[in-house]
Formats: structure tokens, C-alpha cells, sequence
């Protein structure tokens, strides 16, 4: 879909191509390849001159030329190597945090995992043998897999290779062609509401309702998870106050800045509580700061409060 994208831009042989994070969500070989075919073209056409706004690091060492910025303010200026020569810093995700302003470069922590305890034989999800099928086409193939209680559990794989199929299958959106899913021992089937309120469920295409305030979104989902009056509003209150949303309460979610959009999404899907949470390549195109902050509280919900957590990336 990018690779046509591009083509559909460069269709009139621009001397100015403009690419507006391009590659967002867009897997590791599959990027490669886009950069590649840009090298190609730039080397055919060498007068083209190339914009690119992108949020990935790794991609942004390959440019000539940077400029970082931060709330509508450029931060910094010049090649890979002389950014990171100014900040002191090994890595552009480095110096990109050491650029910010000391407000924001204060609260930013160093991310780290401490060890997880073993849950023993009690898993929270299994996958034995989950096959989908539509028409001739076979889109998950026998795929099996059991994920401890607690665990942090990374899905990983290319664009198209199946990952989001087979979420949908453990979540009972698709029920399998073959193979059974089962959730914390009882085989999955989406009309066991019970089941499912033990899910959270933070897709990669929908999560939000973009019109609604960010409170609204909260306090829709926790009304559909039939939270009971007392709980809601002080559960919603909690999430505010912990996933850092209180002084956005009051816009709409599709007027919100990615990372905070990523961090409202995240909170919706642990309003009701549940003890599995399942996220569809959650962090794609989030700066490195946001990042961060969002796998902290991933981290938190996992060693602290045993959610067991499923992500794709």
C-alpha cells in the first residue's frame, strides 16, 4: 500500500517528494525495501530533493540531514552524526531525548523490565493448532502456543503474515476454521460474556470513537463492561490520573497527539479490569519518549497488578 503511494506521488516526476511518515506501521523488511526503492530513484534523479517526517530513529540515520522538533519548535539541527556529537549520546534516540526541553527530559526515565515469577502451569491463553481459512486463501496455519499468567508475550511477524487473524480468533471476533483457543482454561466462544470481560482488546484499525472527549471514550467502555455506578467514575478518575489524560479530558480523541491517543486506547481497553490484555501493534509511528511511557505502564500492569499481556509488533 506504501510502495503505491509512492508511486502515485512520484507519478509526474516531482523535483520535491514529500513523505509524510511513510512507513508507519510498516514492518522492518518491508521498510527496507521502501528506502531502497527512494535510494533508487534518487540515484536515477539526483537533483529530487527528499522531506521525510518519520518518528523512527533507526530510518531517521539514514538521512543527510535532520531537523528535530518538538511542540511545533525545531529542537535541533544537522546530520545523524552531528546530533548525536552534540548530546554526548551513542544513539539518535539519545539525543533526541537529551534535546528536549529539560521539562520533558526530566520526566523521561530509562525503561526497564524487571524479571518476571514464573506463574507455574496456569496459563491465561493456549492456541492449539488455530487454523483460518477464507476461500482457497489460508491466512494462520496450524499455529499453537501457550502463554503463561502474567507474561509479557510478543507476536511478532511481517505485514499480512497472519498476526491480527489470529488476535481476532482469540478474542472470539473469528471463530477458527480449525484448531481451539482457549482463555484461562475455558475454550474461547464469543457469546460467554464472562469470558470476555477477562479481555482487554486494543486494536490496531479502532479502539477510539474520535468525536467522543477522551472521558466520554472511558466512560462509554466502562458503561458497555456494565462497570457498576459506584465503580465508574472513580475507576475512570484512577486512569485519568495514572495514564496521565486528566488535562485532556475535554477533547476529542481525534484531535489528540499519537502517543496520547495510544495512552487513552490502552486505558479504554483496561477500564473493565481485565486480567488479559491483547494489543495490535500499539506503539507504530510513537516518538521515543511516548514510547517509553507507554510500555511503562505495560510493565506496571504486567509485574504489579499479573495482567497478562499479548502484543503484536
Amino acid at each position: 500500500k506504501q510502495k503505491l503511494g509512492l508511486c502515485c506521488a512520484l507519478i509526474h516526476d516531482p523535483d520535491l517528494l514529500i513523505l509524510d511518515e511513510p512507513t508507519t506501521g510498516v514492518d522492518p523488511l518491508s521498510r527496507r525495501q521502501f528506502w531502497e526503492l527512494i535510494d533508487r530513484i534518487r540515484a536515477r534523479r539526483p537533483g529530487m530533493s527528499v522531506v521525510v517526517a518519520t518518528a523512527y530513529m533507526e530510518e531517521a540515520e539514514l538521512f543527510d540531514w535532520l531537523v528535530a522538533m518538538d511542540d511545533g519548535k525545531v529542537i535541533g539541527t544537522g546530520s545523524p552524526a552531528e546530533l548525536r556529537t552534540q548530546t554526548g549520546q551513542a544513539s539518535l534516540d539519545g539525543a533526541f531525548i537529551q534535546l528536549l526541553p529539560e521539562a520533558k527530559r526530566r520526566s523521561h526515565q530509562a525503561l526497564l523490565i524487571p524479571p518476571r515469577h514464573s506463574g507455574g502451569d496456569a496459563y491465561a491463553i493456549e492456541a492449539d493448532g488455530l487454523s483460518q481459512r477464507f476461500g482457497d486463501f489460508t491466512a494462520v496455519d496450524r499455529v499453537s502456543f501457550q502463554i503463561e499468567r502474567g507474561e509479557i508475550f510478543g507476536f511478532l511477524g511481517s505485514n499480512g503474515c497472519g498476526k491480527t487473524t489470529t488476535m481476532k480468533m482469540l478474542t472470539g471476533l473469528l471463530p477458527p476454521s480449525d484448531g481451539v483457543a482457549r482463555l484461562f482454561g475455558k475454550t474461547v466462544d464469543a457469546r460467554d460474556l464472562e469470558t470476555r470481560k477477562q479481555v482487554g482488546y486494543m486494536s490496531q484499525a479502532f479502539s477510539l470513537y474520535g468525536e467522543l472527549t477522551v472521558a466520554a471514550n472511558l466512560d462509554l467502555h466502562a458503561r458497555l463492561f456494565h462497570l457498576p455506578d459506584a465503580r465508574r467514575g472513580p475507576r475512570i478518575a484512577e486512569l485519568m490520573q495514572r495514564f496521565g489524560l486528566t488535562e485532556y479530558a475535554g477533547q476529542a480523541a481525534a484531535a489528540l497527539p499519537l502517543g496520547i491517543r495510544q495512552r487513552l486506547s490502552l486505558a479504554v481497553a483496561v477500564v473493565h479490569e481485565p486480567k488479559l490484555l491483547i494489543l495490535d501493534e500499539p506503539t507504530s509511528g510513537v516518538d521515543p519518549v511516548a514510547r517509553d511511557q507507554f510500555w511503562a505502564l505495560l510493565v506496571e500492569l504486567s509485574r504489579q497488578q499479573g495482567v497478562t499481556i499479548f502484543i503484536s509488533t
